[in-house]
């Protein structure tokens, strides 16, 4: 072998044990946003830009001994807060100097810091140590997670190099031009043993985010909607299947309303995730067509009497082949 030769096969080597190096790096970071964003207390306000929209919020996130309590309040346009704990998602909205409450069972977070899952990620996208940046006035590092095709967009974490919370998540095209962003300005963490406090209570705590807050209106003349949870449903328990979804995707939830026939499925790369609805129609009318705000993507069509709606932060295209997977079998 040449001098020349040995030289380039050494520093190919020496690229690629790095190149691993900062790969192994970055998902150990995320390991750590993982656990803190399921384990720590936190509260602070944080713009979230969408398309050409942007919206100042304040969130506010609690680990209680029922689980997580969360509150998630406007501080731009419509007045309006949605507040969650272990058993409903509550939204009150003030339009017009009238309350409108809508109360739904728990599901998902409210808070847009998420865990995601470092290994099967790694099957679609690469994931990269990028620089140090100052974010809320916190030192934070930057990991990128670069899609490996064109069904997914690329996402730039800042994390908080103290606590690995997420500060900052950019949603990127494949020409890395901005869909979403949602940025904190100021945020307070606390990160309290909630297990050694335990013993120390005599009364479970009933203590939940404020209702109503800045609201000026009182429950007098609310509006109050309660729409019907949604059960688990078995594989053999429904009418549709999904024959060929797009490349990473893998069902992770299904659920069924038993009084208006409504079917929510849920896909997941490890990062992104497309939500699929299907409800029997009660009119000719339906929505069909294709709409989006920023990232955010929302096809509908009829199918066998049913509407259709896909939702997803994800291409348009990656929308189209979940639609075109779906199939319907008599039972």
């Amino acid at each position: 072998m040449g001098l020349l030769t040995l030289l380039f096969c050494l520093s190919v080597t020496g690229i690629a044990a790095e190149n691993n190096g900062r790969t192994t790096e970055a998902v150990q970071w995320l390991e750590r946003m993982n656990q803190a964003v399921a384990s720590m207390d936190y509260e602070g306000h944080f713009v979230y830009q969408c398309g050409k929209s942007m919206e100042a919020m304040h969130l506010r996130h609690q680990i209680g001994m029922d689980g997580p309590q969360e509150s998630l309040l406007s501080l731009t346009g419509v007045p309006r807060e949605v507040v969650r704990d272990s058993e409903s998602i509550t939204i009150i909205t003030n339009r017009n100097g009238k309350l409108h409450i809508t109360q739904q069972p728990a599901a998902g977070k409210l808070s847009p810091l998420k865990s995601v899952q470092p290994e099967k990620l790694q099957q679609n996208y690469g994931i990269t140590m990028g620089g140090s940046v100052r974010i809320a006035g916190r030192p934070g590092v930057v990991i990128k997670l670069m899609p490996n095709d064109s069904l997914r967009y690329g996402y730039r974490l800042t994390l908080d190099k103290l606590s690995a919370l997420p500060l900052d998540v950019t949603v990127v095209d494949s020409e890395e031009n901005l869909q979403s962003r949602i940025m904190f300005t100021d945020i307070k963490i606390t990160d309290i043993d909630l297990a050694s406090l335990q013993n120390a209570v005599d009364e479970p705590t009933t203590a939940k985010p404020v209702l109503l807050a800045n609201m000026e209106v009182g429950m007098g003349n609310a509006e109050i909607t309660r729409k019907p949870a949604l059960s688990p449903v078995q594989p053999d328990e429904t009418a549709w299947n999904f024959h060929a979804l797009p490349s990473g995707f893998d069902l992770i939830s299904h659920q069924k309303s038993a009084q208006t026939g409504l079917e929510h499925f849920v896909f997941s790369d490890g990062l992104a995730t497309v939500s699929v609805y299907l409800e029997p129609l009660e009119s000719e009318k339906a929505f069909e067509g294709y709409t989006n705000l920023g990232s955010v993507r929302v096809l509908g069509r009829r199918m066998n009497n049913y509407q259709l709606t896909i939702v997803g932060e994800v291409p348009e295209k990656t929308l189209k082949l979940v639609a075109a997977s779906i199939q319907y079998h008599e039972s």
